[in-house]
């Protein structure tokens, strides 16, 4: 029986399975090997956290089906616990960030997958969403990519799990009212957010709203609370940008798709309005 624990950061054995599309050999005990590669997450090589770890869990593992419904749980309240999801929680320039938010990554995994057939409890899901909500308060850590050891990504990531745990049919509209109110406060952090951070944002609105899973009054109220108005603080100018790029991103997905009209209206109205305070500022 081979020692999985020292194959999960074999890189060439890892990379055997990743060339053979991601099938676990059959004497290779999938819950055993998953547990393993979680370490993985933490890991500064880019290739071997993204590539083949994530990869090996989230498309040979999760996605196949390799897992009993109790292991997937048990793997899942693991990602949610202080050694993953809030590792460090709070650091800032750490390498942590790639623990906290390669765990979000496979969260949205789990989520997507048992979505597709849901066994996991409803209860499971919902904390699993407030796990998520209080992550999205508590992170403070929003670099895109890192040079030399590859994406952090920690929104982009968030984005994806707040976007499968919206949709998991576990959830009902207070729960997705909850989700778009702790977006309106992710869109406008003072933090820079340019590596296409705004259209993952953007796509979990959109998903909510032509889902007509939040009522139209709710959506038009919600819309105008993601408005910053503009002062001589350098840091509320950051903000009203990165909510003005997640607007633009959530106006032209529903305007593309010809959904959500009023929506769309209400959205052009408020990014009118921001941009009207900023060109009054400069005359």
């Amino acid at each position: 029986m081979p020692d999985v624990r020292e194959l999960a950061t074999n890189k060439p054995f890892l990379r055997s399975i990743a060339e053979n599309n991601y099938e676990i050999p059959a004497d290779i005990d999938s819950f055993v090997l998953a547990y393993a590669l979680l370490a993985n997450l933490a890991s500064t090589d880019d290739e071997l956290r993204d590539e083949l770890s994530y990869m090996l869990l989230a498309s040979g593992i999760i996605d196949r089906h390799k897992l009993t419904i109790q292991q997937v749980e048990k793997i899942l309240f693991l990602l949610l616990d202080k050694e993953h999801l809030f590792y460090n929680i709070g650091e800032i320039g750490k390498d942590s960030v790639f623990m906290r938010s390669f765990s979000c990554l496979i969260i949205a995994g789990i989520l997507y997958t048992d979505n597709r057939n849901p066994q996991l409890p409803a209860r499971t899901v919902h904390h699993t969403k407030d796990a998520l909500l209080r992550y999205a308060r508590e992170e403070k850590d929003w670099r895109g990519y890192v040079e030399g050891k590859g994406w952090a990504h920690a929104m982009a990531h968030l984005a994806d799990a707040l976007d499968e745990c919206a949709q998991h049919q576990s959830m009902a509209t207070e729960d997705r009212r909850g989700i778009l109110q702790a977006l309106s406060k992710l869109v406008k952090l003072s933090e820079p957010l340019y590596h296409e951070e705004d259209m993952r944002l953007a796509a979990v609105a959109f998903h909510i709203i032509v889902g007509k899973q939040v009522s139209e009054e709710f959506l038009m109220e919600w819309v105008t609370s993601c408005y910053v108005e503009r002062d001589a603080d350098v840091s509320v100018w950051m903000s009203a940008s990165n909510a003005k790029n997640f607007l633009r991103s959530l106006y032209f997905l529903l305007f593309w798709d010809n959904m959500a009209l009023n929506i769309v209206e209400q959205i052009a109205d408020t990014l009118k309005k921001q941009d009207e305070v900023y060109l009054a500022a400069r005359n």
